[in-house]
């Protein structure tokens, strides 16, 4: 019987899985049961939801808008050649 990789990744992943959509829940359950939007600090209660849920969403379009490294450009044309190698002094 072997053990491969996915015996410790498989649940490592599914906790944290789990744990980010415990959290999602746990936040909009308490965004949700604010009685009145004067109590928030900043905000109104739509405005947090939306936060709540579009945020890994929002993420990933800043990562692909901003803070994706630049494509780099094809080389065109045949690759320059090397520099010829230094000459040896002539004794003499």
């Amino acid at each position: 019987m072997t053990f491969g990789p996915e015996l410790v990744i498989t649940p490592f992943g599914l906790l944290f899985v789990g744990s980010f959509v415990v959290s999602i829940c746990a936040a909009l359950v308490d965004a949700i049961q604010v009685p009145d939007d004067s109590m928030y600090r900043s905000g109104r209660k739509l405005v947090w939801l939306l936060v709540i849920v579009l945020t890994q969403v929002v993420r990933a379009i800043m990562y692909f808008a901003i803070g994706r490294p630049a494509r780099r450009a094809a080389p065109s044309g045949p690759p320059t050649p090397p520099p010829p190698p230094p000459r040896m002094p002539s004794s003499g």
